[in-house]
């Protein structure tokens, strides 16, 4: 009893002094550091038990995890490295019998307590039981249960331990569903946990190698502007404002006194009717107020009248008035020679490049044709990243309607019977827009890594993307399958279902111009028959007579008629002029006409009789005469 009595004043006494170091400290106003001394009996365990892990002794000395810790000033690198060369020199420099005798038993060796034994291995199991959590959640995607958590609870304590303090803590571990629960909560709550759901998000596997083929793609394109026009990076994105604000959190009265009833009055017309607004933004302050910030409106909420009596909107703002508010590939066009009318000589000094999302209105090949014409260069940002990745949608979208709202439910408050007409509500619209706008995005671009090649990428995006920090991005344009990641999987079925289309039109052109081949060869041998047919006629008026065949002959040209006269003069002597005629017309009509075509009809005025005893050079000569004067 005097034995234990002894060690109880001794860690009583041990317990004040440290309370007191911690007093003397905060009067001399120094920050406490960590929270156990690297050279604690309790870290030496640690470190036995760990094999000499010094990186988990550290955790435990700044407090980490600790019951009712408080809050510990975040070490510097400088002295998270002091902390751990002190641990590593004190694990050097105790012996190894010393060492021996601490993994046997702590207690025995009369390095600690009993107690502080046990909250040792406790932490050690719920350190080790964080850290798999963590893993859980972030690789695997699955928050544990009750169960995972006590199994693997159980499964992490050291085996080194002396067994019966590993008998006690197991059983403080498997007690009761209750119990259990207990621990779990106070586990949470030291550690920084919560029991909830894990949010659903994309693939990381995908998101990264998305994220990679932009950073690629847009890393290329800065680096081919030519060196006298620097890039000037923009982004256009559409987000949707709606006619009547409703459901703004604020001050209400319970229960009112006069017995009136409370509540905003809208059509429901105006809760459904959204335009669409076009934001542009870039990285330069000084070519953001000469950019176009367009409000696309439908006819019923842009009449002719507004759009003729608007006359406050700013220079850069403009209403379009439409069938529908929607964006469009028309309006995307539209939009684009704004664009470039309004950059105006920026365009000659700078190199543009627009970034848009992949969404279907920006994707059309006479957008990316009338893009080139107005000398602006397209970059896409990959599908259900554009939170992550678009400037808009990460620092604009934000920040602008929450200062439409708040002015929105200013104007409201001042406007009669609290509703608001169109003209009230386009000055709330560019009251936010003028509040907003003139401001430095080039820490947007930089953080979603379009600027600075990947260099200052936030540590948010970082983060969901699994990164430790941002990787190498390879140099030079993205191959043709990285770059199909940008686009959806919608889109590329869409691409495979016209290609297949085009390959079937494709084979259907050559089977008709097969058979037209065919039919024209089908044709040409009935003709050759036909011919064939009156080949040994000697009179030229049955050619004449003959509508096939003098329809065929009308077609030669002057060069064909001079050869088949040369022919049939070379073969006179042997045969009948008239015949050898007929003969080299027949051959020639084979062949498809060349030229204007000869009235043969006129050459041919004579009898049977006249044309059977004329001489050749007599019907040569009255041919080629009548040939030339018509």
């Amino acid at each position: 009893m005097s034995l234990q009595r002894a060690r109880a004043e001794l860690d009583d006494v041990r317990a004040r002094l440290r309370a007191i170091q911690k007093r003397l400290l905060r009067r001399k106003g120094e920050v406490n550091k960590w929270r156990s001394s690297p050279a604690s009996p309790c870290c030496l365990v640690l470190l036995v038990y760990t094999r000499g892990n010094a990186e988990v002794v550290a955790n435990f000395a700044q407090g980490l995890g600790w019951r009712r810790a408080p809050r510990v000033a975040a070490l510097t690198t400088e002295d998270r490295s002091k902390l751990l060369a002190d641990l590593e020199s004190q694990f050097d420099s105790v012996p190894l019998a010393s060492i021996a005798a601490v993994q046997e038993d702590p207690v025995r060796a009369g390095v600690c307590s009993e107690g502080e034994a046990i909250s040792v291995i406790r932490w050690l199991v719920e350190h080790s039981l964080f850290g798999w959590v963590q893993e859980q959640n972030s690789l695997r995607g699955v928050a544990p249960s009750r169960r995972q958590l006590v199994d693997k609870a159980l499964s992490a304590i050291p085996v080194i331990a002396p067994e019966r303090l590993q008998q006690r803590v197991r059983s403080s571990l498997s007690g009761s569903l209750r119990s259990q629960r207990k621990w779990l909560a106070k586990f949470r709550l030291r550690w920084g946990l919560r029991f909830g759901k894990l949010r659903i998000q994309n693939h990381l596997s995908v998101s990264d190698k998305r994220a990679l083929a932009y950073f690629q793609w847009i890393n290329a394109a800065s680096a081919a502007a030519p060196a006298c026009q620097p890039p000037l990076l923009i982004n256009m994105d559409e987000t949707s404002l709606v006619r009547h604000v409703s459901g703004l959190i604020g001050t209400v009265v319970k229960n009112p006194s006069n017995g009136c009833q409370l509540g905003e009055v809208a059509p429901l017309c105006d809760r459904r009717s959204y335009i669409t607004y076009l934001a542009t933004i870039t990285h330069d302050s000084e070519v953001q107020p000469r950019l176009p910030q367009v409000l696309i409106g439908n006819e019923r909420q842009f009449t002719a009248t507004i759009m003729n009596s608007v006359d406050f909107l700013p220079s850069n703002v403009y209403l379009w008035r439409c069938k529908s508010a929607w964006n469009s590939h028309m309006l995307m066009r539209r939009y684009l020679s704004l664009l470039a009318s309004s950059l105006g000589s920026v365009l000659k000094e700078r190199y543009a490049i627009l970034i848009l999302d992949v969404a279907r209105c920006h994707l059309h090949p006479t957008i990316l044709a009338h893009a080139k014409r107005c000398g602006i260069r397209l970059c896409f940002i990959p599908a259900l990243m554009t939170a992550e990745l678009q400037p808009c949608d990460t620092h604009l979208f934000a920040r602008f309607k929450a200062t439409f709202r708040e002015h929105w439910r200013r104007q409201k408050a001042l406007s009669i019977a609290g509703s608001l007409s169109t003209f009230q509500w386009l000055e709330v619209v560019v009251s936010s827009l003028q509040a907003v706008l003139p401001a430095d995005w080039g820490a947007a671009f930089a953080a979603s890594g379009a600027l600075a090649e990947q260099t200052r990428v936030a540590d948010v995006l970082c983060a969901k993307l699994g990164w430790a920090s941002a990787p190498l991005v390879p140099e030079g344009l993205p191959t043709v399958e990285t770059a199909s990641l940008v686009f959806p999987k919608k889109m590329k079925a869409l691409l495979h279902q016209e290609m297949e289309a085009l390959k079937r039109r494709r084979v259907e052109l050559k089977r008709e111009c097969k058979r037209a081949a065919k039919d024209q060869k089908l044709l040409a041998a009935k003709r050759q028959r036909l011919l064939k047919a009156h080949a040994g006629c000697c009179d030229l008026t049955l050619l004449a007579r003959n509508d096939q065949a003098w329809q065929a002959a009308k077609g030669l040209s002057a060069a064909d008629l001079q050869l088949l006269l040369n022919r049939a003069e070379g073969d006179r002597p042997t045969t009948c002029k008239a015949n050898l005629v007929m003969q080299s017309l027949l051959q020639v009509v084979l062949a498809p006409p060349l030229v204007s075509p000869m009235c043969l009809r006129d050459c041919v005025t004579v009898d049977a009789p006249t044309a059977a005893t004329c001489t050749w050079p007599r019907l040569c000569d009255d041919v080629f005469s009548l040939w030339i004067a018509d």
